[in-house]
């Protein structure tokens, strides 16, 4: 008995260690701890709120002053507290109420509570008239936004049927991502640019919608991508396949790049990087096996065969010259064997050729070769085979540019000088004017500053100099096109707007806009660091450089190539609202990035596609099946859906929509310009915004997670915006914690 109780007590420690080992002991289960809100602001009053506890495991509340109460204050798992406080007959006063479980870090909600004597930030009556007087762009991912038939792709339909979404929004434009046949699903590498991807609808259906927008008085702007094509446009293959064809002279394409690279004249003032030049192979070899009677044979070629059998040293086999532009070589074959052909007797550069696709050999079908292809692979029974090479004669190793990917081959505009009769640049022209006469009002071009050279070396002075005769003919088409004004275009522009390397300035000699990415990285500083008067300093400075260019500050949060804005803000609803307030009070034209309006997070890491997950409309189906199953899955859920949004007073859809009413109603806001104001406080933000006719609105933004006071001389009767709880009283003016306010002063 005693030996069987020993076994099992084996047994038992066995299997304890064997479900630790695969995971099922508890230590492996990941603690979570959130709360929402983590800010919450009193009347005088004795009142209540609730905060939403998500967890999965227990947790405790601890109200950190005696005239705040908690219930209950403990419990597990996701529930709710309620907070309350008693009624202040003294002055504002602040305390923390703290929620904590075992193994995670502490959560913290802010409690502020006025005093008798203040009067609460409360917004005036609108004033709006329906007018749109901003200039407030969305930005859109048509294959991930809105599905209009059940396919799962995202489409111009679908578009189209949201009309009255953007309206809501006080959208007065819409920035689509590439709208062209391309092989990838984000349609940056362009395969056909007169068309429109069929997956998105038709031009009739693409027509359709830009009739709808400016039904709505909504622009179109289409991402127009001038830097590459992709490597399945026929340009670029009749490019390689054939040396005298007139595409050619669309790509940088050389047999010796390190030499011939200053003979490209678009490339004039930057350096050669040969991680940028990719290998290919001009026309078309093949290599085909046959049975044979003959007996094995060799030549004496350069061209040969490298060839190797399992449990057996490789061996060079010298191919035969036919004399008819074929070469040829008899083999004896029995079982698994390998091949690459190689056009010398060694390895270098531009020598080795194999399987362009499938790495199979099949007897009787011709295997087409590829300059640095894979292993070829074939099973012989024993027999003779006649191994012929054909079509070498116009075959040799080339490169081509391709700055960004392999499948993105860099176009070649030609000597700048006269690079508007380059055929490039009139076929690609043409192709715009194309979309500018269907009615497209404007272009976002991508990465402007890698046109004239690559990533790791560019000319600022060349890229200016192409960029503004591209405008120029785009410009002129508009206007023929029975437009009065001038045509929006925008280059991606990725520095900061001081960095001498990529100057925003010169950029602005040739566009009408570039983007400001400074503004974001400086605001998420500013909102991650609690420094807002740091963040006001260079506002003003980034506003100079448009000024004196007369240029439009294009303004962002984060977009389809960063991190979330949720992500970099910590998933901070608070932080995210006021990033929303920020950018639709600050100077220039504001772009809202798809899902941003509904505190999307996401990041990088693992894929582009999880800063593209697609628009979460009612929770049900959305728009993913060109994103791979790379999602962010929590994103589905209710809470981040258009349809919750909307009926949330508290949301940051209502947040966005409420700004951007203020926006489209005060012309100081909308088109004015910015005078920076400063307090000593340096978590303030704010500055003023001063119309043509001298009416001047006061902008606040308190950046920290704590509540801040300062003096105010204007008037603070007329406040028009409010975001978060802030109090005014003889002068002083009160935010709480991530709060905003926004004043007529007139």
């Amino acid at each position: 008995m005693k030996t069987i109780r020993s076994i099992f007590s084996v047994l038992l420690t066995a299997a304890v260690m064997t479900l630790s080992a695969c995971g099922g002991g508890s230590n492996d289960v990941k603690l979570t701890l959130s709360v929402q809100p983590t800010t919450m602001s009193f009347e005088a009053a004795a009142a209540s709120s609730t905060a939403t506890i998500t967890s999965n495991t227990s947790w405790t509340a601890t109200p950190g002053a005696d005239w705040i109460s908690v219930s209950p204050s403990s419990g597990s798992g996701n529930g709710e507290v309620k907070i309350s406080v008693n009624a202040n007959t003294g002055n504002m006063r602040s305390a923390i109420v703290t929620i904590a479980a075992k193994g995670v870090t502490s959560k913290q909600v802010s409690v502020t509570q006025m005093s008798a004597g203040e009067a609460s930030l409360v917004p005036i009556s609108s004033e709006a008239d329906g007018k749109k007087r901003s200039s407030t762009t969305y930005q859109l991912l048509v294959y991930s936004f809105c599905d209009s038939n059940g396919d799962g792709i995202g489409d111009f339909a679908g578009i189209t049927s949201k009309m009255d979404y953007f309206d809501a929004l006080g959208v007065t434009g819409l920035w689509l991502s590439p709208i062209h046949p391309s092989s990838s699903y984000h349609a940056y590498d362009v395969t056909d640019y007169y068309s429109v991807n069929p997956l998105y609808g038709t031009e009739a259906d693409f027509k359709a919608m830009i009739d709808a927008a400016h039904a709505h008085g909504i622009e179109i702007y289409l991402d127009y991508v001038l830097n590459h094509s992709g490597k399945d446009n026929q340009w670029f293959k009749q490019a390689l396949a054939d040396a005298s064809s007139p595409y050619r002279d669309y790509y940088f394409i050389s047999s010796k790049p390190s030499s011939d690279y200053s003979k490209f004249p678009m490339l004039t003032g930057t350096k050669y990087n040969a991680g940028e030049w990719k290998q290919a192979t001009s026309a078309s070899a093949t290599l085909t096996i046959k049975k044979t009677d003959e007996a094995e044979s060799t030549g004496n070629s350069n061209w040969n065969l490298w060839f190797w059998q399992e449990g057996k040293e490789g061996e060079a086999l010298k191919f035969k010259d036919n004399g008819d532009g074929t070469y040829s070589l008899v083999k004896k074959i029995s079982g698994n064997c390998g091949m690459l052909v190689r056009k010398y007797l060694n390895w270098d550069a531009g020598s080795k050729y194999g399987a362009a696709g499938s790495p199979t050999l099949k007897e009787g079908e011709a295997l087409t070769l590829a300059a640095d292809g894979s292993d070829i692979n074939f099973t012989g029974n024993g027999s003779n085979y006649r191994i012929e090479l054909a079509n070498v004669s116009g075959a040799e190793t080339i490169y081509y540019m391709g700055c960004f990917s392999d499948w993105m081959p860099d176009l070649n505009y030609g000597d700048l000088s006269t690079c508007e009769t380059y055929p490039s640049f009139v076929d690609i022209a043409a192709s715009a004017d194309k979309w500018i006469n269907m009615g497209v009002d404007g272009l976002r071009l991508d990465a402007v500053k890698h046109i004239c050279g690559g990533i790791s070396s560019w000319n600022n002075a060349s890229n200016r100099t192409f960029l503004k005769k591209w405008y120029d003919h785009c410009n002129a088409t508009y206007k023929a096109a029975g437009h009065s004004g001038d045509m929006f275009m925008v280059g991606e522009v990725f520095n900061e707007y001081n960095d001498s390397g990529a100057p925003y300035k010169t950029y602005l000699e040739a566009l009408p806009s570039v983007f400001d990415f400074s503004f974001w990285w400086r605001l998420s500083e500013a909102l991650n660091k609690y420094n807002g008067s740091s963040f006001v300093s260079n506002l003003a400075a980034q506003e100079k450089v448009y000024d004196e260019a007369g240029g439009i500050a294009s303004l962002k949060l984060s977009n389809h190539d960063e991190d979330r804005t949720g992500e970099v803000l910590g998933k901070s609803a608070a932080k995210e609202k006021q990033a929303a307030a920020i950018l639709l009070t600050a100077p220039g034209k504001p772009f809202i990035y798809q899902g941003e309006e509904l505190g999307y997070y996401g990041s990088k890491g693992g894929g582009d596609e999880y800063v593209r997950t697609p628009m979460n409309w009612n929770g049900g189906a959305w728009a993913d099946g060109q994103l791979s199953g790379k999602t962010v899955a929590e994103l589905k859920g209710k809470a981040y859906s258009v349809d919750a949004q909307d009926s949330d007073a508290n949301s940051i859809l209502k947040v966005y929509k409420d700004f951007s009413g203020v926006r489209n109603t005060y012309p100081a806001m909308a088109e004015g310009s910015m005078t920076a104001c400063s307090f000593a406080e340096s978590a303030i933000a704010a500055w003023y915004m001063s119309d043509s006719a001298g009416n001047r609105m006061l902008v606040v933004h308190n950046v920290s997670n704590a509540t801040k006071t300062i003096k105010v001389s204007d008037d603070m009767s007329k406040p028009v915006a409010v975001l978060g709880s802030g109090t005014v009283s003889s002068g002083n003016l009160t935010l709480f914690a991530n709060s905003s306010v926004v004043f007529k002063l007139y």
